[in-house]
C-alpha cells in the first residue's frame, strides 16, 4: 500500500460514482480539519480503498 500519493509507482486514475450525501459529507469532514491526511477527495477514497483491501484480505475476514 502506497503512504504517499505523489510516489505512486504506477498510477492508474480510477473513477467512482457515489450520491451527493457522500461528497458533502467528506467535503464537511475536509473542511473541519479533523485528520490531517484529508487533504482532497482522492485521497480520501484512495485512503478508504486501501483500507478495505486490507481489511478484506486480512484473515478474520474469512472467518465465519
Amino acid at each position: 500500500m502506497s503512504k504517499n500519493p505523489r510516489r505512486l509507482a504506477e498510477p492508474v486514475r480510477l473513477i467512482v460514482s457515489v450520491e451527493a450525501e457522500v461528497v458533502e459529507a467528506i467535503d464537511l469532514l475536509m473542511t473541519q480539519g479533523r485528520h490531517h491526511r484529508h487533504r482532497n477527495r482522492g485521497e480520501f477514497v484512495r485512503l478508504a480503498v486501501e483500507h478495505e483491501l486490507a481489511r478484506c484480505q486480512s484473515d478474520d475476514f474469512l472467518s465465519p
